[in-house]
């Protein structure tokens, strides 16, 4: 398992072991990057460290491949004197998020007098919020108070507080308090280095991992016996689920079986919800049990019925279940008719119109990208203000703590 040795230079002083978004855009770990960055320019005002090239180390996708990726990988986690793992639950179903894991915790059971005292050399962060019983068994073994890092990223994790301007100063806190402890840690229990590992041939330290949090996913469109007069058929098909407003020669399929292609690689399981799911009725007293996104078809609202689906969905306020509302403004149908649809889009979800966790898009690229946000969103609120729906004449709401 060993490969053979050679001569190493220093290690990095930080190992920063993340999921890698599954996007064709190269732009679509900039945030993790970022991070990553503020990190080791924290971490060089710390310590004595004569060059930033040994601050971190973090896989960016443009390293070698092959051998000589899986060799580069091995050395760092041989050297680093901290790992940093992003919690999230796609790290969790990373096979290689899962190696570098065991790789690292073999190099901590092969110090001097590990046998008594294995070193405390993992300082986790939470990419976006998990609950503690969520994590793998090896993750929950680790002891660092998140507290410490700030409210706001307690409840949002880094990805919420990098992607929001006003989250600035949370973000700075956050990050300030994250390299803290790294060095703390970097220096209360430096590390030997060991031979680097054979790294394609280790397990993962997930394997009882389960991605148990699901996330319900409904389409709010017509089927094309229910459409209007004017309305091309060429984007639906029987069923609401069939739908995709970009269909073309590229995109053939679905929008929703994207979206579960999307929401898979993220590491949710998904559910297929309907409309009529968020009826008044049914939300009473009911303790929702994840996180939701709702992808609505501006033609929908020429539906009487599903424009009144929609208000009650309006009126009930789920921060939990971010909404998509997807143009495709090549459409010349939808292109002449979105003065029309936008107003009662407007009049009917009034109140997510300007909220955050409401997005319009006008390209398939734009829904690639979008869908991930609104995931995290969507995750982000469910784990901090989900509660029961008011029951039906019970008078008051659940509280915003």
């Amino acid at each position: 398992m060993v490969l053979q040795s050679t001569p190493r230079p220093p290690g990095p002083y930080f190992f920063l072991s993340y999921a890698h978004t599954p996007n064709e855009d190269p732009k679509a770990n900039r945030w993790v990057a970022k991070l990553f960055k503020d990190l080791c320019d924290i971490v060089l005002e710390l310590t004595r460290l004569p060059d930033p090239s040994m601050a971190g180390f973090m896989d960016t996708g443009r390293l070698l491949t092959g051998h000589l990726w899986s060799r580069r990988l091995a050395e760092a986690l041989a050297t680093c004197q901290v790992f940093v793992p992003l919690y999230s639950p796609r790290y969790f179903v990373s096979q290689n998020c899962g190696r570098e894991w065991t790789a690292f915790v073999h190099r901590l059971n092969s110090q001097p007098g590990s046998d008594d005292h294995r070193p405390e050399a993992i300082v986790p962060a939470l990419w976006t919020p998990m609950q503690p019983e969520a994590l793998p068994l090896v993750a929950r073994s680790i002891q660092f108070s998140h507290d410490k890092l700030g409210p706001y990223y307690r409840d949002e994790g880094f990805y919420g507080l990098t992607k929001l301007a006003i989250r600035r100063a949370h973000y700075q806190r956050a990050a300030h308090a994250l390299a803290t402890r790294i060095v703390q840690v970097g220096e209360s229990t430096p590390l030997d280095p060991i031979e680097p590992l054979d790294f394609p041939s280790l397990g993962s330290a997930f394997e009882d991992f389960d991605a148990a949090q699901s996330v319900t996913l409904t389409i709010v469109a017509p089927g094309r016996e229910s459409l209007p007069a004017d309305r091309n058929p060429f984007f639906y098909g029987r069923l609401p689920e069939d739908w995709n407003p970009f269909r073309n020669e590229d995109q053939p399929r679905s929008l929703i079986s994207y979206a579960v292609e999307l929401a898979t690689a993220h590491g949710f399981r998904t559910e297929l919800g309907t409309l009529s799911d968020f009826s008044p009725d049914l939300l009473a007293g009911k303790q929702p049990t994840g996180p939701g996104v709702m992808i609505v078809d501006p033609w929908a609202l020429t539906d009487p019925l599903c424009l009144a689906a929609l208000a009650a969905f309006d009126r009930a306020e789920l921060p939990w279940v971010s909404v998509i509302i997807p143009w495709n403004l090549n459409d010349g149908e939808t292109a002449a008719r979105q003065p029309y649809l936008q107003s009662m889009l407007r009049a009917t979800l009034s109140k997510r119109w300007s909220d955050l966790s409401t997005e319009s898009i006008d390209h398939f690229s734009n829904f690639r990208r979008a869908f991930p946000d609104a995931l995290n969103r969507a995750g982000n609120q469910f784990l901090r203000k989900a509660t029961p729906y008011p029951p039906k004449d019970s008078g008051g709401g659940g509280s915003d703590d």
